[in-house]
């Protein structure tokens, strides 16, 4: 017991828990680079809604793989456009656990039938009939 009190009063307690926060740091980010490096697979993703939690903004998206809806969120680094919410992007996944992710927002999808194809319901607007100015 007093080897364990020793250990965690000295400064190489601090020393191992800092290494240990960096490893696992440095695998967390190292898994989400090598799974979209080598399994990458592209996808087409809506987004869904812009949230900002303490002046970080994030864009919350929503996309398929089969029948299965994967939903994720991107930080959006200042760049906030409110016309970005119910448009469709393309995003890059991981073949092996398409829970790794990340939206492409860069990259805008307009193609209707590719977004049908992905799962998506194309909401249509009505036409409002335009007032003629000259007509009673």
């Amino acid at each position: 017991m007093n080897k364990f009190k020793d250990f965690f009063n000295s400064k190489k307690s601090v020393a191992v828990i800092g290494l240990l926060f960096a490893c696992f740091f440095l695998y967390t980010n190292l898994q989400t680079y090598f799974h979209l490096k080598y399994f990458s697979v592209y996808g087409i993703a809506e987004c869904t809604e812009i949230d900002t939690q303490n002046s970080n903004s994030y864009a919350m998206y929503e996309f398929y793989v089969g029948s299965k809806k994967i939903e994720g969120a991107t930080y959006l680094d200042g760049k906030i456009y409110p016309g970005w919410v119910g448009k469709h992007f393309k995003v890059q996944y991981s073949s092996k656990d398409p829970k790794i992710n990340d939206l492409l927002l860069d990259k805008p999808v307009y193609d209707t039938v590719r977004i049908k194809k992905a799962g998506f319901v194309i909401k249509v607007q009505e036409k409002k009939e335009k007032r003629n100015q000259f007509r009673d």
